[in-house]
């Protein structure tokens, strides 16, 4: 066959590196135009592609979780399908290259579309891909389709699995295991040609023959080869234009980017100042300061007018003894954690006197202490980090646990600048997508935002929207819940849409503390989110030098009223979780929340997250409770997608800001959780150990 032909001369070089972006597909996964290729894109590699043919729209977010594993969600639209004027899919694919290629050897890789969905899309296929020629620029594929892409010529399935049985499709959003790779398969492939460093071109033989689209008069297919050429557009974009199956006209358009190539620059504020040694004195340093009584005056003054030029520090206390200095700092400006720790390591080599010998830093968070990190001034003298020199490593630090009582007692110096309240006003954008009479809906407004810190842990904050532009009011009321279903928690969104305009989202007063060792908690109480009041307490274990945690929330919340303002309804619950958290592999991490959810089920989320040194975070969930798929409805069970992006990716500028994105096929009632601010595992593992590890490259810029 085919694919042993490609064993007979020699792919591109033995490290197995492919020489460029692989195409896109009218899937939005590695491929020719319809069908797969055995080809991987770059490691962390988040592309998004649309596709347009014959009445038919393919929207596809890729991620490659994994140098081998690339998983998709996909939104579709198909005019005319069945009864309905435009038929709305969802859909999950996994692509999982099995072999690289490399000397002799093809990539191989097997793949499922549809796994999770209504089954339009379902199908498997194992393919194989090899590159020839000068610089490699021209690649062969061949592969073996089932289900959908086992129709053109398809034969007995060569694995014995049987015959394919019928989807039982439910409420959707589960997965089917016995059709998968069952009843007749189909030989498909194509050839793609890098004709220039932009233009590429694609042949291709289609095992789809489109059957439920043709029945239905949707489309007519003449031929099973399809042409087209792929144009690079730029940094991050390709267009395509193509001519399938003998009879129609097909576009595409995928932009991508790569959360791990590091974050910007940031060089759009000014480089700190070197590290400053002390002058070289065989005698002991002088200790003169601790008798002179405007001393406390001096060092504050010193380090606040230095902070203050930073921009990005407050200072808290500072306290001392003749060799050692203490010192509790605000980050307000620096994402990257380890950047704001060499920024207060510089300031203090400045400030401090010379007979201080450690340096110990701790950052608080809403008032509690999350870390002390410990450090020789003479190591890091030895090191002399310069801007743009050589990055030294925090392994010579200590992170621990902070406690008061380890504090320095000699000289206590209490910061005078505290930036206690902040607030202002700006733009907001809410989306809404997957509503199935509108893919995608969403709002423009004012949105107000005010918080004090009181100290000591104590944070009042308060969010006040206000929309301009919203079709949010015309989304779907969900159906009645089920007699002896869930209670309708979150499936009147609408209801909140149609009933408010200006509304409190959150108002709220709550205390962080640090218990000592490991232990850290939180109580907020107040209009916690837009649909519940309520109180909410927490209590997270989270060693400072592992990964390792354990977090225990209980919430006993009322359902707001519809009007955004501050009464409430007659349905209350008592609702909380057991989590842990912990390391996967490498990048990734999971948790597992265990609990009762706000219609009063029982059951657990599991997630997995891969978390960029530079902030971004991109992940996947699932919750299972005892709410049945058919109480639950369209959908079976809730799940999704989460991106996190740092705004400093886009700004060029340091900030703690970021912004999260939620794709939720569906959000119904079952497994539907609380969502409180501030919850505490994210705020204070910034500070321990792992994290200042991962982001030191940055600690010096």
């Amino acid at each position: 066959m085919l694919s042993a032909a490609l064993l007979a001369l020699p792919a591109y070089g033995e490290t197995g590196s492919p020489p460029h972006q692989p195409t896109l597909n009218y899937y939005g996964l590695p491929g020719l135009i319809d069908m797969p290729t055995a080809e991987a894109m770059p490691d962390a590699e988040l592309a998004v592609t649309g596709a347009y043919f014959d009445g038919t729209f393919r929207g596809t977010l890729a991620f490659q979780a994994t140098p081998r594993i690339t998983l998709t969600f996909r939104y579709a639209g198909i005019e005319d399908f069945g009864v309905e004027e435009v038929r709305l899919d969802r859909s999950f694919d996994i692509h999982w290259q099995l072999l690289q290629e490399r000397n002799w050897w093809p990539a191989v890789a097997v793949g499922i579309r549809d796994i999770a969905g209504t089954g339009i899309y379902g199908g498997e296929y194992i393919v194989a891909t090899r590159h020839f020629g000068q610089d490699d620029r021209l690649a062969v594929t061949a592969g073996l389709g089932f289900g959908r892409l086992g129709e053109r010529g398809g034969f007995s399935n060569p694995f014995g699995l049987g015959e394919r049985p019928v989807r039982d499709v439910g409420e959707g959003g589960t997965v089917n295991f016995d059709q998968f790779f069952r009843g007749n398969a189909a030989f498909f492939g194509g050839v793609e040609y890098q004709a220039t460093d932009r233009l590429r071109l694609q042949v291709e033989y289609s095992s789809d023959l489109y059957s439920a689209e043709v029945s239905q008069g949707l489309m007519r297919i003449e031929s099973p080869w399809n042409f087209g050429l792929t144009y690079d557009i730029g940094q991050f974009g390709t267009l395509g234009a193509h001519y399938l199956y003998g009879t129609t006209i097909g576009i595409s358009l995928s932009f991508s980017n790569n959360p791990s190539r590091g974050a910007p620059d940031l060089t759009s504020y000014a480089v700190p100042e070197p590290l400053a040694p002390r002058p070289v004195d065989d005698a002991p340093y002088s200790m003169d300061w601790l008798t002179v009584p405007s001393t406390p005056t001096v060092l504050r003054d010193a380090v606040e007018s230095r902070f203050a030029e930073d921009g990005g520090l407050e200072l808290v206390t500072l306290y001392i003894d003749p060799d050692r200095a203490t010192i509790r700092v605000r980050n307000l400006r620096y994402g990257q954690e380890a950047q704001a720790l060499g920024r207060v390591l510089r300031i203090l080599a400045r400030t401090m006197p010379a007979s201080i010998e450690v340096f110990e830093v701790i950052f608080t968070v809403n008032g509690a202490d999350a870390s002390r990190v410990r450090v020789s001034r003479s190591e890091l003298e030895a090191l002399q980090p310069q801007s743009g020199g050589p990055l030294p490593s925090l392994g010579g630090a200590s992170v621990m646990a902070s406690d008061p009582r380890m504090d320095p007692q000699t000289m206590r110096i209490w910061g005078r600048e505290r930036n206690s309240l902040t607030y202002g006003i700006a733009p907001y954008v809410e989306t809404f997508l997957f509503d199935p009479e509108a893919p995608i809906r969403g709002a423009i407004g004012a949105e107000a935002r005010a918080r004090y810190e009181f100290g000591r842990g104590f944070v009042a904050e308060g969010v006040v929207r206000v929309p301009v532009l919203s079709n949010l009011s015309e989304s779907r009321i969900v159906d009645g819940v089920e007699p002896g279903g869930p209670f309708p928690v979150r499936s009147e969104l609408a209801l909140y849409n149609q009933e408010s305009r200006a509304r409190v989202e959150r108002l709220t007063f709550s205390h962080y503390g640090h218990l000592g060792g490991n232990f850290y908690s939180r109580v907020s109480l107040g209009y916690l989110e837009r649909m519940f009041a309520g109180v909410s307490g927490e209590l997270l274990w989270q060693p400072v030098n592992s990964r390792l945690g354990l977090g225990v929330e209980v919430n006993h919340v009322w359902r707001r009223d519809f009007d955004g303002g501050f009464g409430v309804q007659d349905y209350s619950v008592t609702t909380g979780h057991v989590s842990a958290y912990f390391p996967i592999w490498g990048e990734f991490t999971g948790q597992v929340d265990v609990g009762r959810y706000l219609a009063g089920d029982w059951g657990a989320t599991v997630r997995v997250d891969r978390e960029f040194d530079n902030g971004w975070r991109v992940g996947a969930f699932a919750t299972l409770t005892d709410v049945s798929f058919e109480e639950f409805g369209e959908g079976s069970f809730d799940k999704g997608i989460e991106i996190v992006v740092p705004m400093s990716w886009f700004t060029g500028t340091a900030s703690r800001v970021d912004r999260t994105a939620t794709l939720r096929p569906v959000q119904r009632d079952g497994g539907a959780r609380l969502s409180v601010d501030g919850r505490l595992h994210e705020l204070v593992t910034d500070y321990h150990r792992s994290n200042l590890t991962d982001t030191e490259g940055v600690m010096w810029r």
